[in-house]
């Protein structure tokens, strides 16, 4: 039998509680942690049930309730099987590996609802989830209206954790607002979220609004983390049509009741259903929706407005795999948007001459937002010679500035812009003689969305957003070379 020291049997008692504490604080206690187990094998719907989100309706949305005040909505896709319950559709949009064998084990994603996948061999999982509204009130509304939440999920591997190896962990929720990029609600997961994650739901239009807390209020900077100025947040009112304001403000969005609150399966033990519960604990919680996975399209599918929605909604061979993504901490707080059409914009430019202006994300590749305003900054680039160049001395080259504005989706809203322009102080000589000159510009704009208008048409030139902006700009300073007004018009959101 071996023989310690007193002091020796300290040191290794010390040891062993120290490699206890090492192990422990390598185990998931995150409350944005949905799921862990010691199996690494799951299906698709546990996933879907894992992650799905808490519904929160406007108290006056038009025909929620049923004779019996039961909660209707949303509703089956007409061409899927009825339900006595409401019904929330989901998809697993893209499943991200570092290798290249990521293996699903269902031939056919539709119909098995019992596809696994193994979280050893997967880094991160996006999921939709979709809700389908028979119509949408107010002005401008129409027959169906789909709209949709989407969840961004890390997958961890605590290899060293005895109560769970393999870990779900939200990082990112982004709630979709009338399908426009900039009016998108999305929220970077902190230790404020609680799960299952609530969703405020707007009246008549259904846009939908993350609710960081549950506390059934909209806040903005706090309920949306990104693009804070663009933000749609819940806005109630919008159905009646009038425009009250370019930007969110708090009358907007009507205080929600536990009556309108819609949950989903298994929401008992989400800590976001207990704070709801001991908020309201004279009140009986019995909503419950069912998930499905987003259904097929049939050749009964007639409706040629509805076909349109659910072909955007691309629900044909899902999930896609990516291969070989390096998964960090900014992989889940950029937009996967990366189209065009939200990061350039082409103006004509009357700027006591004519010409061409243009506009780029700070970055070139990536807006920058403000972090004090909310803001963005953006490059604008011009290249509009002067009408009378030779009375006046000199000839501009180009201009540059890097410009600040509140927004990049209000309908109106002011700009701030300082940089430089390069003239040509002979303009008759056959050679160039630059100089540099201060530029500051500072001026209001006025946009608007085509997307909804009889010259959406013009969507094909790469944006949806088509405007004026008029400034007023110094050239120099101590002394002015010259000042007067600007004009531009053309398409873009800056």
């Amino acid at each position: 039998m071996l023989h310690l020291s007193p002091v020796l049997r300290i040191a290794v008692l010390m040891m062993m509680l120290l490699m206890i504490d090492l192990l422990n604080a390598q185990c998931p206690d995150q409350s944005s942690i949905i799921y862990k187990s010691r199996n690494p094998i799951i299906s698709l719907d546990s996933i879907a049930s894992l992650a799905a989100p808490m519904l929160w309706f406007s108290p006056d949305e038009p025909d929620l309730y049923d004779d019996a005040g039961k909660i209707i909505l949303p509703q089956p896709l007409p061409y899927d099987a009825s339900s006595d319950q409401p019904v929330v559709y989901y998809k697993i949009k893209q499943l991200y590996t570092e290798e290249n064998d990521l293996h699903i084990h269902a031939s056919n994603l539709y119909q098995e609802r019992t596809a696994l996948i193994d979280l050893r061999k997967l880094r991160a999982v996006e999921i939709e989830y979709y809700m389908y509204y028979p119509f949408e009130t107010g002005v401008g509304g129409h027959p169906h209206d789909i709209e949709s939440v989407q969840l961004q999920i890390k997958v961890h591997q605590f290899l060293a954790c005895k109560d769970g190896k393999y870990a779900l962990e939200v990082m990112r929720v982004i709630a979709r607002a009338h399908g426009l990029y900039w009016f998108e609600n999305a929220l970077n997961v902190d230790d404020l979220t609680v799960f299952p994650i609530s969703i405020l739901v707007e009246e008549g239009k259904h846009a939908n609004c993350t609710d960081k807390n549950a506390d059934g209020v909209y806040t903005p900077g706090f309920d949306v983390t990104e693009k804070v100025n663009d933000a749609w947040g819940v806005r109630d009112i919008i159905s009646t049509g009038r425009l009250f304001s370019g930007g969110f403000q708090g009358w907007m969005a009507k205080v929600r009741r536990p009556k309108s609150l819609l949950l989903p399966p298994g929401y008992q033990s989400g800590a976001a259903f207990k704070k709801i519960q001991e908020r309201y604990a004279n009140y009986s919680f019995r909503q419950v929706y069912t998930i499905r996975p987003f259904p097929t399209p049939t050749e009964e599918l007639i409706d040629k407005n509805l076909a349109k929605m659910v072909k955007s909604k691309k629900p044909f061979s899902w999930p896609k795999i990516t291969t070989a993504v390096k998964i960090n901490a900014d992989f889940f707080k950029l937009s996967k948007d990366n189209k065009l059409r939200n990061k350039i914009g082409f103006t004509y430019r009357l700027d006591e001459g004519n010409g061409l202006s243009i506009s780029a994300p700070l970055l070139f590749v990536k807006h920058v937002e403000a972090p004090m305003t909310g803001g963005w900054f953006y490059h604008k680039f011009y290249f509009s010679n002067l009408n009378e160049p030779n009375d006046r001395g000199f000839e501009r080259i180009f201009g540059h500035q890097i410009q600040h504005t509140s927004s990049a989706s209000r309908w109106i809203d002011t700009y701030l812009g300082i940089g430089y322009e390069l003239m040509d102080r002979t303009p008759q000589a056959p050679t160039i003689s630059g100089k540099l000159y201060l530029a500051s510009e500072l001026g209001i704009k006025v946009r608007v969305n085509i997307t909804k208008t009889p010259i959406k048409f013009l969507k094909f030139l790469g944006t949806d957003y088509w405007g004026i902006k008029i400034g007023w700009k110094n050239l120099g300073f101590n002394p002015f070379l010259s000042s007067g007004f600007v004009i531009e018009v053309g398409a873009g959101a800056f």
